[in-house]
């Protein structure tokens, strides 16, 4: 099992906090800082999510901490501690969840194998996959198919970790599209590459392409436009323009199934593109949506504040949607996988990547 916690300095022993020597809570990143029992970062790790920089997190809340503070600290780091793999968790490279194998990577991996050149032929199909999506795939065999012939598919979300550690496997990173976005922006910036947004209502594209030029010295977005279209032409003509740039990295946010059917129909020619599917990514970079402070994601509980902000349009999803993807991930411990799994579909994190042989030959 791969645990991002064995990243952290050793922590202080209870012994050593009751005797004064430690803190509570205390620093396990810097070692020039008080050390402690439990990090404030801790919670982060375990849930898979060690986006920014943990040791300006810790410094920085180490410097304000309270007793009250604290205390939410080491709660949360129990609850984390709970809903983590268990010790005989395997990191399996790429295990069957629901309706769809996965690709069990860490951050850095993911991001090597979106950056790995393409190639000249066709698209690399990059998704980012929830328990919603797997819910969907496991009652829609055409959208089951599609995520079969991704070259790579990422697990986003507490759900999917909930359900493989049902299956006893478990999950490195929550490698989701939102924490993602900006690493990839700043390497593609770095490398040359240009990024195409489609998705989102009228200016939500255009919105979150004008907050990453400002925040991403030398970022080109030479395409950002919304996810409907008027004329029945208008998805042919824009692969035509990706296809001219390319290669670039292009994402798709029109939530699922949609938007990976979508690329899968009109994108995968586009020789050169990566084409990345980030469902709500553009309303929370664009300011329309406001993100879940990092307190709920420690706790697991992003969908629960997605819920507050949208009932009418997330409780299906979520009240029903959940309990329904962990019953699922429940049966196929007990019976097995009832969507066989694609078979060669991802190599080496560091290697290019193209679509699988069998989804050529299905065309």
């Amino acid at each position: 099992m791969n645990d991002a916690t064995s990243e952290l300095l050793p922590r202080a022993t209870l012994k050593q906090v009751l005797g004064g020597r430690a803190r509570l809570v205390g620093a396990r990143c810097d070692a020039r800082l008080p050390r402690g029992l439990v990090s404030p970062v801790e919670a982060r790790l375990r849930m898979g999510i060690p986006y920014g920089d943990l040791h300006g997190a810790e410094a920085a809340y180490l410097a304000r901490r309270t007793l009250g503070s604290d205390l939410g600290v080491v709660a949360r780091a129990l609850l984390a501690a709970a809903l983590a793999p268990s010790a005989r968790a395997a990191a399996a490279r790429r295990p069957f969840v629901v309706s769809a194998p996965l690709d069990n990577l860490s951050i850095m991996e993911a991001v090597q194998v979106v950056l790995a050149p393409p190639e000249a032929e066709r698209a690399r199909l990059v998704y980012f996959v929830h328990a919603h999506a797997l819910n969907q795939a496991r009652f829609n065999r055409t959208y089951a198919d599609v995520l079969a012939r991704a070259d790579a598919l990422l697990p986003d979300g507490i759900g999917i970790r909930l359900a493989a550690r049902l299956l006893g496997v478990a999950m490195r990173d929550n490698v989701n599209g939102t924490d993602l976005f900006p690493i990839l922006c700043r390497e593609a910036a770095e490398r040359g590459l240009p990024l195409v947004l489609i998705g989102g209502a009228s200016g939500v594209a255009e919105a979150c392409a004008r907050r990453m030029r400002a925040e991403v010295p030398g970022l080109r977005v030479p395409l950002a436009v919304p996810g409907f279209f008027k004329d029945a032409d208008e998805p042919a003509a824009l692969a035509g323009r990706i296809h001219a740039l390319g290669r670039a990295l292009v994402l798709v946010g029109m939530g699922s199934p949609r938007q990976e059917l979508w690329a899968w129909e009109h994108l995968r020619g586009c020789g050169g593109a990566t084409v990345l599917t980030v469902g709500g990514l553009f309303d929370f970079y664009s300011g329309r949506v406001r993100r879940a402070p990092v307190f709920w994601r420690e706790t697991g509980m992003e969908w629960a504040y997605r819920l507050l902000q949208e009932p009418r349009r997330l409780a299906r999803r979520y009240l029903v949607g959940n309990p329904l993807f962990l019953a699922l991930a429940l049966e196929q411990r007990i019976r097995g996988p009832r969507v066989p799994p694609a078979e060669g579909r991802c190599g080496e994190a560091t290697e290019s990547r193209g679509i699988r042989d069998a989804a050529g030959r299905s065309e």
